[in-house]
């Protein structure tokens, strides 16, 4: 019910913004300790769909790339990969097509250094386990085993309902391409000023942010909240390091208008 989603993203929105905002100064990725990623996460909701899945799904990804980023200079992280892997398996349990999240996996183990065939089987036990326990929970209960009832393979489907989405609000979603654009291009200017985990972290949130662009394009627009997170880390980034602060607290300004504007929109 609208309430339900109502109560839950009173609940999860500030805790998966601050939340975030924690992860990536925690790990270094961003140094300049600030509230930022959690400010431009908020304004970034004003735009989301009702769907508690989406909400639920993003928020479970922040401790799965948690374990992920726990795992740098680690020779043998395998209590790290297992318990995300073990996350992951529940995400996609809730949502069949962030399966294809697990090369997020794939691209951390390959950046990290500890790709091999011992960090794929604890990997594929970790997601296999509650899948194992829910059919043991079925038996227990139905006296049946129907594998079909738990495993769900996603669809993916090119979906023309964002870019029709962008074309009826042309002002507020030009405004925001136009920060996007200036956001990454920032990044890719400072990228060799970075520290070595620092630029490795953000690989892998741009890998996140790609995955994320091809589930919203092939799967459903609903799936817009699953880019909210890597959005606000690089956006937040330009807003800390800008070199030209004056065209980014007018992006930042506008950002915020066109974030209140919209909300206002869909209570009207």
């Amino acid at each position: 019910s609208a309430w339900l989603f109502y109560i839950l993203s009173a609940i999860l929105v500030p805790l998966h913004a601050f939340g975030l905002n924690n992860l990536i100064y925690k790990n270094n990725i961003i140094k300049k300790e600030n509230l930022i990623i959690a400010t431009v996460f908020i304004l970034l909701n004003s735009f989301n769909i009702d769907v508690v899945t989406n909400l639920i799904t993003s928020f479970l990804m922040l401790f799965f790339i948690n374990y992920l980023f726990a795992s740098y200079q680690k020779e043998y992280p395998f209590n790290e990969i297992f318990y995300a892997s073990l996350i992951l398996a529940i995400i996609v349990f809730l949502n069949p097509i962030m399966l294809a999240m697990y090369l997020l996996f794939l691209t951390s183990s390959f950046i990290f250094n500890y790709l091999n065939w011992r960090s794929l089987v604890v990997s594929i036990l970790g997601f296999c386990i509650p899948y194992i326990l829910y059919l043991f929970y079925l038996f227990i209960t139905t006296n049946e085993l129907d594998i079909t009832s738990i495993i769900s393979l996603p669809v993916f489907t090119y979906n023309e309902q964002v870019l029709l989405a962008i074309a009826k609000e042309k002002i507020i979603s030009v405004s925001f391409l136009i920060l996007i654009l200036i956001a990454f291009f920032e990044f890719f200017g400072w990228l060799y000023k970075k520290s070595i985990r620092s630029r490795k972290s953000f690989f892998i949130i741009l890998m996140y942010f790609f995955i994320a662009l091809i589930i919203l394009f092939f799967g459903s627009i609903n799936n817009w909240y699953i880019i909210i997170s890597p959005l606000s880390v690089f956006i937040a980034n330009y807003l800390t390091y800008s070199r030209n602060r004056n065209l980014a607290n007018i992006l930042f300004y506008i950002f915020i208008i066109s974030s209140c504007y919209y909300r206002c929109m869909i209570i009207i």
